[in-house]
């Protein structure tokens, strides 16, 4: 038996597999950057509880995050102290999206859920990666940076009344109270915004805002990477798709495939 896993920074799934899928679960989302490593262990408590007495030869981890030696080490060290002496393979979760969308072809690989990330892949490995930078410098076209974007249009009244108040009313929020955007993990929340703007995005004024929001993540990142073949993975990706294809017209890049999660598409790339 092997575990093939996909933890973002929200949420995590976890697949046991022995030639066919046996069973799924699902965790909240584990950042190493964002998260302490006690979440992680609390994680692999409840996957070492839920699949009882299967021995495990294998697991397989693709992790938001995981974009340096010191970041896999952690993890690797973690999913090591519960599960001794089995194989251990730590991988970033844009890999395990470049292998769920690909497989062996080429092209512009991103995601696009709660944060964004992106880069070339050559059809075995990643070739070129344009840095992410984050929530706070960067995270072009993602959930947060769209409701990040839609707050500032609400604080700074320049929303129709009935969005500021439907808004309001959904988000128990007032402008008065906007300093709760400065709270800590304030991100998660403000990238859920992304949910209530799929639900209006009739009205003109977010209309636009999603158009330029995805405009601009097409300039500053998708443009500048040699390939017009673009494969994109989550829930962002997903929700918005018709709304990144119109802008992807624009800049003459033909998207190929989008995708919600990846896991099920990694769990055919590892069993052949």
């Amino acid at each position: 038996m092997e575990i093939i896993a996909d933890v973002g920074g929200t949420r995590g799934r976890w697949i046991l597999i022995n030639k066919t899928t046996i069973k799924q679960i699902e965790t909240p989302g584990f950042n190493p950057y964002s998260h302490k490593i006690s979440s992680l262990n609390h994680h692999l408590d409840t996957i070492k509880s839920t699949i009882n007495d299967e021995k495990i030869s294998k697991i397989t981890y693709y992790g938001s995050g995981i974009n340096n030696n010191e970041m896999t080490d952690i993890v690797k060290k973690s999913i090591g102290s519960h599960f001794p002496d089995i194989e251990i393979d730590v991988f970033s979760d844009l890999l395990g999206s470049c292998r769920a969308l690909c497989d062996k072809k080429n092209g512009i690989v991103s995601i696009l859920g709660t944060g964004s990330n992106s880069c070339y892949y050559d059809g075995d490995k990643i070739n070129m990666q344009i840095n992410s930078l984050g929530y706070l410098l960067g995270d072009e076209g993602s959930g947060y940076a769209l409701g990040r974007s839609f707050l500032k249009k609400y604080l700074r009244d320049e929303l129709n009344n009935h969005i500021s108040k439907s808004f309001e009313d959904e988000y128990d929020l007032r402008k008065e109270n906007f300093k709760i955007v400065y709270e800590e993990n304030s991100h998660r929340w403000i990238s859920r915004i992304s949910e209530f703007i799929y639900n209006n995005k009739e009205d003109k004024l977010v209309k636009d805002l999603i158009y330029c929001h995805f405009k601009y993540y097409f300039s500053e990142i998708i443009s500048k990477y040699n390939s017009k073949s673009l494969y994109l993975s989550g829930s962002i990706a997903y929700f918005f798709e018709k709304d990144i294809r119109d802008v992807s017209n624009i800049f003459k890049i033909n998207i190929i495939k989008v995708i919600r999660d990846p896991i099920n598409h990694l769990v055919k790339f590892h069993v052949k």
